[in-house]
């Protein structure tokens, strides 16, 4: 398939055949050239590379502390290690293409401070081709290059921190309200155009205010309801006005939910083409009628794709076909902005190779024949295929790395505060009656017939590790089993009678029936394990039943308040999800475990129904903690939150899972690569600094 493809072709990649893909090698193989518009369209074969080869065995998940450094600037880099960095390097591919006149010299593409990354163990050599999977017929692309490829204003260090990273450095005004972000001078796109303060306002004023574009404003860019003013001070600063103090928001700028991508993935020179305030209207018509597009914010949003071979990108890594393909391919930006400690460009690694795999039994397949360099354990059946992924991991000459990520707590138990029945709504707000429940369950049990190990005991937790740390006994509260606990419990609650089954009888004599919803969505596995719960609540009087219900009816009946109880998957933010941003720990609009409540605080007691005081001291407290620029202050404000949590325990949580399993195993070939991570998404790493030790 050519580079450029229309809206007809772009929807077939989910018809590519199994047979095609049983036909590709993955082989490392010399990445065809690119689009013909820009200097890198040519790029040469990769010569065999040279230098030392590591002869010592990769260490293994946690073995070792990250040693991994990323400095905003040279200058940040000197000042630290007294080093000062020379001349800069870069790859034989592009020395070649500078040779004959297709690119500037190195020292011209890269900004006047790039960044500047010590490896994790060596400096890396240049060459061999990265080899990944595309996760599915329903992904256009490699979900790990996706993160490989991602570059936010500023990001996540390997070690956990907020650090620059497109944009140099940011300040925050003493009121709080102003952010302002200081660019690279000199960074360029992957076509050699100048990246500055114009892409950021052609983002925000003609992207993100652009009703067409954009008819729901992001909540994110608002403060007190207001959104943000974005302000061009100069061709490399910005200021970010908000109507109340947001010191968080340089944290944003690099976490999911937050802007991550737009500011810095719309290049003005190149978008501006298929935008009506900047391009004739029969030149845009005349590019949706070749595109088979019926309006222009389709075509631009087919432009806009970070899989356009022909959009400009700050990325290492460019595509060179659109997908859908078989197999995907991809060349070295010859104009990133970041050099390793030696002044050598990143990344090491010009050529990817990334091929379509039907599913998670395919990927496996791959992976253990060797023919794949990283792949997610996600992907590959989480914890299912842990032991055989151990199991061959020496013979095959893998490894296996971690990073921080939330976990999910699985089956957690939710209730229905505002219940018609004004028995079991009264059973529900009494906190007595969740921690009777809680401990009521025996959760050894549950992990010994369902998840047969690689789960724990806890309640609903942040993720592992500083700052919040989900492992702690904080989370860990009412989830003994204890029946004579949890009889003594529900005694106090005067639900005392029983009926000639055993079943305990609600204070007015009649029958106490809960049932419980249980999705069959995710987990998979909450109807099995209800029935467990089932069972175990029989002992200590309390009658259930369990419906199985399917995601989308689940939702539906949750979210309008028609269940009694239920039970879903929970997650309480940490890692790249800052909790802020996390419905569940904060009782926003999805929050889950009392949607009245939530829906009362959105419209200041307009609607929905008025909640507990800690439920209110929750938000006031979210307030307090975005707008404070101390991050150990902020970190004291939620645990706060985490803290009222665990004693109102509103939902009940049964287990929480390994928070390795979402992370990656890796091919020995491919060095450079942190034993242990700040996130499980991979980006904060410094992918470009990987290199092939052969």
């Amino acid at each position: 398939m050519s580079a450029k493809c229309n809206r007809r072709e772009f929807i077939r990649f989910a018809a590519i055949g199994a047979a095609g893909l049983a036909a590709t090698s993955c082989a490392p193989a010399t990445v065809p050239p690119g689009p013909t518009a820009g200097p890198t369209a040519e790029v040469p074969a990769t010569p065999t590379p040279a230098g030392p080869i590591l002869t010592d065995k990769p260490a293994g998940p946690g073995e070792r502390p990250v040693q991994q450094v990323v400095y905003a600037t040279p200058a940040e880099y000197e000042a630290a290690t007294g080093q000062k960095i020379a001349a800069y390097n870069e790859s034989p591919v592009l020395a070649e293409l500078v040779k004959q006149g297709k690119l500037p010299p190195v020292a011209e593409r890269l900004p006047e401070e790039p960044v500047v990354v010590k490896p994790e163990e060596t400096i890396g050599k240049y060459g061999g081709a990265l080899v990944l999977p595309i996760e599915g017929q329903e992904r256009p692309s490699s979900v790990l290059m996706g993160y490989f490829n991602l570059e936010p204003l500023t990001t996540i260090s390997p070690t956990g921190a907020i650090i620059p990273n497109v944009a140099k450095a940011w300040e925050i005004s003493e009121d709080g309200k102003v952010i302002t972000l200081y660019l690279r001078k000199g960074l360029k796109w992957s076509d050699g155009q100048p990246y500055t303060a114009d892409d950021i306002l052609f983002w925000w004023e003609d992207m993100v205010l652009n009703d067409e574009l954009t008819p729901s404003k992001p909540a994110i860019m608002k403060r007190k309801g207001e959104l943000a003013q974005v302000k061009k001070v100069d061709d490399y600063t910005v200021r970010f006005v908000f109507a109340a103090p947001y010191g968080i928001f340089p944290t944003y700028l690099a976490s999911w939910g937050g802007p991550r991508t737009g500011p810095n993935t719309s290049p003005k020179h190149y978008l501006s083409q298929f935008h009506p305030k900047y391009a004739a209207k029969e030149d845009i018509e005349k590019m949706m009628k070749e595109q088979n597009f019926e309006n222009w914010v389709d075509l631009f949003g087919f432009m806009n794709s970070g899989n356009n071979p022909d959009k400009p990108s700050l990325s290492p890594w460019l595509p060179n076909e659109r997908p859908p393909q078989a197999i995907q391919t991809y060349r070295c930006n010859p104009y990133y902005f970041k050099v390793d400690t030696a002044g050598n460009q990143l990344p090491y690694i010009c050529e990817a190779r990334t091929v379509r795999l039907a599913d998670t039994e395919a990927i496996l397949l791959k992976f253990l024949a060797g023919e794949l360099d990283m792949a997610s354990l996600g992907f590959l059946g989480g914890s299912v295929n842990l032991p055989l992924l151990e199991e061959n991991a020496e013979k095959v000459g893998y490894r296996f790395t971690y990073g921080r990520w939330m976990p999910n707590s699985l089956c957690n138990i939710m209730f229905n505060f505002n219940s018609p029945d004004p028995v079991k709504r009264q059973l529900y707000n009494d906190v007595r009656f969740r921690r009777a429940l809680s401990v009521a369950i025996n959760r050894e049990e549950l992990i010994k017939l369902v998840w047969k190990g690689n789960v724990f005991p806890s309640q609903v937790a942040p993720a592992y590790g500083p700052p919040y740390h989900g492992e702690s006994d904080l989370f860990k509260q009412w989830t003994q089993y204890d029946p004579d606990l949890a009889n003594k419990l529900l005694d106090e609650l005067g639900i005392t009678k029983r009926d000639a089954e055993g079943y305990r009888l609600g204070p007015n004599g009649e029958e106490l029936l809960f049932v419980i919803y249980a999705t069959t969505s995710w987990p998979v596995e909450t109807p099995e394990v209800m029935e467990l719960v089932r069972a175990q609540w029989k002992e200590v009087g309390i009658k259930a039943v369990v419906k199985p219900e399917a995601g989308q009816l689940w939702t539906a009946r949750h979210n309008a308040g028609e269940h009694d109880m239920s039970a879903r998957g929970a997650h309480f933010g940490g890692g790249p999800v800052p909790p802020t941003l996390n419905d569940n720990t904060f009782a926003l609009s999805g929050w889950e475990w009392a949607p009245e409540w939530a829906l009362w605080l959105d419209t200041n007691g307009a609607q929905g129904v008025e909640p507990p005081e800690d439920v209110k001291r929750i938000r006031a407290l979210r307030e307090e903690i975005e707008g404070e620029a101390d991050e150990a202050k902020r970190v004291e404000l939620t645990m706060e939150v985490l803290k009222i949590h665990m004693d109102n325990l509103w939902s009940i949580g049964l287990v929480v899972d390994d928070t390795r399993f979402n992370s990656i195993w890796v091919k020995n070939r491919v060095r450079n690569v942190p034993t242990q991570f700040a996130s499980s998404d991979y980006y904060p790493n410094v992918s470009a600094s990987f290199f092939i030790n052969e």
